[in-house]
């Protein structure tokens, strides 16, 4: 007989966070979570970016920057310029992903996104 109730069944009412989480921190009493998709984190891989670095720039938005884009669920395209490279992450009410790193601060940026250079 099938269990409906089995641990390997995906409830579609709860919202699955993409990737893995790395790193939280708290802004006024709301902590956020740094998580890293398979993909960026493929490319921090092939393109021997430190994993630290790109936490450090993502904090380096600030408290401002972080609060006013959180729940926007948009696109944000950070250019490291003392490091040269850039991450593409996307902050939603208290989650930050990471969805790729690229080598270069030198791109092309999707219509939609919010570029900040660093």
């Amino acid at each position: 007989m099938y269990n409906n109730k089995s641990s390997n069944t995906y409830n579609k009412y709860r919202r699955r966070k993409p990737g893995k989480m790395i790193n939280s921190f708290t802004i006024q009493n709301k902590t956020y979570s740094i998580r890293l998709t398979n993909h960026a984190q493929t490319r921090l891989q092939q393109r021997q970016i430190d994993l630290y670095q790109t936490i450090g720039s993502i904090l380096s938005l600030g408290q401002k920057t972080i609060t006013a884009y959180a729940g926007s669920n948009r696109d944000i395209f950070i250019m490291d310029k003392e490091y040269n490279f850039s991450i593409v992450c996307n902050i939603s009410a208290c989650t930050i992903t990471i969805i790729t790193v690229i080598d270069s601060i030198d791109c092309w940026i999707k219509e939609g996104t919010i570029a900040v250079n660093l």
